[in-house]
């Protein structure tokens, strides 16, 4: 029997905002999708004579990440202490928190602002001792399931690394992927073994960067050049493992490459760390989206700030974001943020799909050739039908091209452990490189996303 539908008193129109949350994993899974729970919510605010204020929606957001890392969720947090929502529905308790120490410190805000909450496809009443019980036992049954799926990934990530599997999508100059590992590629492996030598002869990036171009047809930034020698995947060590996969460079000759490296980078720090901004063009506001420029005070300190409130006040983003703060919570969050990011496209498996598609699509146009070369259908028909499955295998083609990639995670693992010796314009290139955009939320809360590829 279907659960009767809940029906608040009535008390007067009020405020309603509607929060909806679905991760990848959850809306393949489950069919939790965000229009789903949207059409469920609305007929909800109609059928009880309710104002709908906005509507907040997080989309690809698990419940295991900090409610301060959901965008939409801050945003209705902060129209609630603006006091411009009196009620905020959901349909189930699972979409609006997975953590009992999350849960509270954003009640103490509802609280302190009269705003209640509903779950419209559950029952909680947090006004008698029971209810307040049950409501405990519901968030720690979901958080000990939110551990356990944390463990499970983080057990299955290990397993892979001890098997010497391969866990990101990109591979390295030099190698090729037989078996799940990584295997030294004949074709490329003295590609790399040239470039280490020749940085040694040529002591110099730049010059490096032109013979790669030249000799090999490679182009990479200055900060890729740096990542390729730097990656320790090259004598065979990779997450804390030193047999993760066969070497390729001898450990004496990259040991000289890093101390050239580190030498070259501190004669380089010359540059006037004032005249080099680590993330402009990739700072945007939560407020307006707009873009943040950086300036700096006492010739020392650098901050980015929202100019449509410092110039036009037509944004309420008063708060400067000082470079310092961010660079240090970019160093330590950002691989466990891109980590959580690699795993929920895995969920998403369409990719996959798209090259199961693209050889189906193969398949048939060699089958149409063996026809028409055994002449069972004439070349009208042949050209005709070909034409049609190369416009759709274009087609197939085109969307994996622009499907979302996996981020490197060695790679970045491999730049952050030498982050500390670069100069500040090859951080600068860094963060260009790895980072599509950084939003910054009035109360110093960062949201990252990877460059596309």
């Amino acid at each position: 029997m279907a659960r009767p539908k809940k029906r608040i008193e009535d008390t007067g129109i009020q405020r309603a905002a509607l929060y909806i949350r679905v991760s990848t994993e959850e809306q393949a899974m489950h069919g939790l999708s965000l229009s789903a729970q949207r059409e469920t919510l609305t007929r909800y605010v109609q059928e009880n004579r309710l104002r709908l204020v906005d509507i907040y929606a997080d989309e690809g957001v698990t419940a295991r990440k900090k409610y301060r890392n959901r965008i939409q969720f801050m945003r209705m947090l902060k129209d609630v202490q603006e006091d411009k929502i009196d009620l905020i529905l959901f349909i189930k308790l699972d979409r609006w928190f997975r953590n009992i120490a999350d849960y509270y410190e954003v009640q103490k805000i509802l609280d302190a602002h009269n705003v209640r909450w509903i779950a419209t496809e559950e029952d909680y009443d947090t006004t008698t001792a029971n209810g307040r019980l049950h409501l405990n036992i519901k968030l720690s049954i979901a958080q000990d399931e939110s551990d356990r799926t944390s463990e499970r990934i983080k057990f299955v990530f290990d397993s892979k690394v001890k098997r010497g599997e391969v866990i990101s999508g990109k591979v390295p100059l030099g190698y090729r992927i037989a078996e799940k590992r990584l295997c030294l590629d004949e074709n490329t492996a003295p590609v790399v073994r040239d470039i280490f030598d020749r940085y040694l002869i040529l002591r110099s990036m730049r010059s490096l960067r032109q013979y790669m171009m030249d000799q090999h047809g490679l182009v990479y930034c200055y900060s890729g050049i740096r990542s390729l020698l730097s990656n320790e995947r090259y004598i065979g060590r990779a997450h804390g493992q030193d047999d993760f996969c066969p070497p390729l460079i001898d450990a004496n000759i990259f040991s000289q490459v890093q101390q050239l490296m580190s030498e070259r980078a501190q004669r380089n720090s010359h540059l006037k760390a004032s005249q080099v901004y680590l993330f402009t063009g990739l700072v945007y506001c939560a407020e307006c989206g707009n873009r943040l420029s950086a300036h700096t005070v006492s010739q020392k300190y650098i901050y980015y700030r929202c100019t449509r409130y410092e110039k036009l006040h037509l944004c309420n983003h008063k708060k400067r974001t000082s470079e310092l703060v961010l660079e240090d919570w970019l160093l330590h969050n950002l691989l466990p943020q891109f980590t959580q990011y690699n795993l929920d496209l895995e969920t998403r498996a369409t990719q996959p799909q798209k090259k199961i598609d693209e050889a189906k699509i193969k398949n048939k146009m060699e089958k149409l050739k063996d026809l028409y070369l055994n002449d069972l259908i004439d070349r009208d028909v042949y050209e005709r039908d070909y034409t049609a499955l190369r416009d759709e295998l274009r087609a197939v083609s085109d969307v994996i091209a622009t499907l979302p990639q996996p981020v490197d995670l060695d790679e970045l693992a491999n730049t952050l452990s030498l982050y500390s010796e670069l100069s500040k314009q090859h951080k600068k290139e860094f963060w260009t490189r790895v980072i599509g955009k950084i939003i910054i939320t009035n109360g110093d809360h960062f949201f990252v996303t990877p460059i596309s590829p």
